[in-house]
């Protein structure tokens, strides 16, 4: 009995199957056109898959986006996971899922050498002080669509707040933060009030009295636990984690700066693929440190997306049981409320860098971030994302040939 439901679960019904040449172009080519974030993303998926292959019908894409919600790591991806082990097993699943990261990890991985060898050249230079406002622009764009989506009441914001406080002013550790939400926002919708004021003070004492610190003996084994941990905990999408990438690859380990982070976000914006990608741009950066950089970049990308193979493939077939079950949604609004915080938090000393490249504040700089953060979020035609990166490289090319208009060169 169990031989015969773990065949079934291997290889789906042969009309929903379809040939590996199918599966393996359609993936790779989704992996090269992944531009834009997950929200272009699934929607290229959707047309995809849903309008014109008919792979799956309209119902089981939303259950099946609903499914990759609840679960660590990029939706995207994810979802090309899902349909991937839909259409041809396991073996499927795990196909589309390398074919839709490979791009990122060869763009990123070549933006990262590019950047170690050229990056001190006037003309990077002046593409990458295009690229940081706009980069924090996006950050800040994504504050406020996680903030309308998520921080609806009282006690969401009172979240917000609290994770704000506790990860920027007392250096509470990132995971414990998130943790400490979600079980708060269970504990507020179940139980009294008094209840709920003892769990919030006991669950915020118990993460300042954690340890975070953690010691590892090479850069490589260092470079696999943290991107494992980030690919395990990464709940509520890229952005949501990029706090945590931040509290380990810059306030933890020293691999980069918040130069260097800024950097990151900025051209994990303009490649493939999910945008927690970005990891792999740091992996890079760590293991050149120590001299293995394609090392660290490879470490990073197979430990970075691993959690998310693990966690869909066992889990599709029990995906409307989990998609309904009401304590782990609750425990995911918290954890979203928190992630507010969170980001807000990164959002401060990242604008320092973008906005202050010489010491002081560049209001040109701070001129071109505002302009990218109206266009993404108050304008009427939104932008596509890579254009309005690509249109910040522009102009700082332009101050890298003509710094008068700029207010001077970079220096």
């Amino acid at each position: 009995m169990h031989d015969r439901l773990q065949s079934r679960a291997e290889a789906p019904p042969e009309a929903e199957r379809v040939s590996w040449r199918e599966l393996f172009w359609y993936f790779l080519k989704l992996g090269w056109l992944a531009f834009g974030g997950p929200v272009g993303q699934i929607g290229l998926m959707h047309l995809q898959m849903v309008e014109r292959q008919r792979w799956i019908g309209e119902d089981e894409f939303i259950r099946a986006l609903n499914f990759c919600h609840l679960l660590p790591g990029p939706e995207a991806l994810q979802l090309a996971i899902y349909v991937g082990y839909k259409k041809g097993g396991y073996r499927g699943g795990i196909l589309a899922g390398v074919l839709f990261i490979l791009p990122g990890y060869i763009t990123l991985s070549a933006l990262a050498w590019i950047y170690v060898h050229y990056g001190k050249t006037p003309q990077v230079l002046g593409v990458l002080w295009g690229f940081r406002p706009v980069g924090l622009a996006l950050l800040l764009a994504a504050l406020v669509r996680i903030s309308r989506a998520a921080l609806k009441g009282v006690f969401p914001v009172v979240l917000a707040i609290a994770a704000f406080v506790s990860f920027y002013f007392l250096k509470l550790p990132f995971l414990l933060v998130l943790f400490a939400c979600g079980l708060l926002f269970i504990a507020w919708r179940r139980v009294g009030p008094w209840a709920r004021a003892a769990a919030t003070t006991a669950a915020f004492l118990a993460a300042a009295r954690a340890d975070a610190a953690e010691s590892a003996a090479r850069r490589a084994f260092d470079i696999s636990v943290f991107f494992f941990k980030v690919g395990l905990f990464s709940f509520g999408g890229a952005y949501a984690v990029l706090p945590y990438i931040r509290e380990g690859a810059v306030a933890t380990h020293g691999w980069i700066s918040d130069r260097q982070m800024i950097d990151a976000l900025a051209l994990g914006e303009t490649t493939p693929g999910p945008l927690i990608s970005i990891g792999i741009f740091v992996g890079f950066l760590a293991g050149h440190g120590a001299r293995i950089p394609w090392t660290g970049a490879t470490l990073s990308t197979v430990w970075l997306f691993l959690p998310s193979f693990l966690f869909v493939l066992p889990a599709a077939r029990y995906m409307n049981w989990l998609t309904s079950r009401p304590g782990l949604k609750e425990f995911l609004k918290g954890v979203t409320s928190g992630v507010v915080g969170l980001i807000f938090s990164i959002s401060i000393p990242l604008a320092k860098i973008a906005f202050m490249p010489r010491g002081a504040i560049d209001w040109i700089t701070v001129v071109l971030g505002l302009a990218a953060f109206v266009a993404m979020t108050f304008w009427k035609w939104r932008l596509n994302v890579v254009a309005v990166v690509l249109g910040g490289g522009v102009l700082g090319l332009l101050r890298a040939f003509a710094p008068g208009p700029f207010g001077g060169p970079l220096g």
